[in-house]
């Protein structure tokens, strides 16, 4: 017996669109409610929607003013910290394309990627390997800090299909290829918060992925906030077991 189901074409994304602007979009209606908390075993860092979109707005006001233009490339070499995410949707909603690498990678292999992407600036935390030669200014991870609090900037809005951001496969199996993510990437997300895993807006959902990979960015960071849920990421060496018992910060 053949079985067909089809509940037609999904809603097409919104024109002109920002991916980061739809990320935060129900930020100012929950601007008390706790969008990301950084938990480890002797506490959480707590950021609300209100602060978070406020830092976004700001680190896109300021890297603008660094003299960055939309289209130009961001290569971030920052460890999983809450500056990430914060330049990543900043870059995103000044329409500047972030290009998240892990902070394991060696001088080597940074390079190559940097030559690769041509980036305009690198925004960099301290001890963790930059392009040899440097492709273009660095910007320290503590400027981020100083332009939370700038003026904010309104979204860059454009086509839903052009380009958002760049992420590098491990290259586990070759060389490491970079894959491009259109603004429309987050819309099609939606379809899987109830397909997928029943996404709802009083979920708090924790990842335990380094911040620089793809499936982070979008099952532990960008579906919660779209919807306004709670994103829960351990801390840098923080092991599963402190996190489950009763006492925990998550609790």
């Amino acid at each position: 017996m053949l079985s067909l189901f089809d509940e037609g074409a999904p809603e097409p994304v919104p024109e002109p669109f920002n991916l980061a602007a739809h990320a935060l979009g129900r930020a100012e209606a929950l601007a008390q409610k706790t969008a990301l908390a950084i938990v480890s075993p002797t506490g959480a860092a707590r950021w609300r929607y209100g602060t978070l979109l406020q830092a976004v707005q700001g680190i896109a006001t300021g890297l603008r003013e660094a003299g960055l233009l939309p289209g130009d490339r961001l290569l971030m070499r920052l460890g999983d910290e809450v500056e990430f995410p914060l330049a990543f949707l900043g870059a995103i909603w000044a329409g500047i394309v972030p290009i998240p690498a892990s902070a394991a990678l060696t001088v080597p292999e940074i390079t190559r990627i940097a030559e690769a992407t041509r980036p305009r600036l690198i925004v960099a935390a301290p001890e963790i390997a930059l392009p040899d030669p440097l492709p273009c200014p660095v910007l320290p991870a503590l400027a981020l800090r100083e332009m939370e609090t700038a003026p904010a900037a309104p979204p860059e809005l454009g086509a839903a299909d052009r380009l958002a951001y760049i992420v590098f496969t491990s290259g586990s199996s070759g060389e490491p290829r970079g894959v491009i993510h259109a603004h429309r990437a987050i819309w099609a997300r939606r379809m899987m918060w109830q397909g997928w895993y029943g996404l709802r807006d009083d979920d708090r959902l924790m990842h335990a992925g380094a911040f620089n990979w793809s499936y982070t960015l979008g099952t532990g960071l960008l579906d919660p906030w779209a919807i306004g849920a709670t994103a829960l990421i351990p801390a840098y060496e923080t092991r599963p077991r402190p996190l489950t018992q009763p006492n925990s910060p998550t609790a």
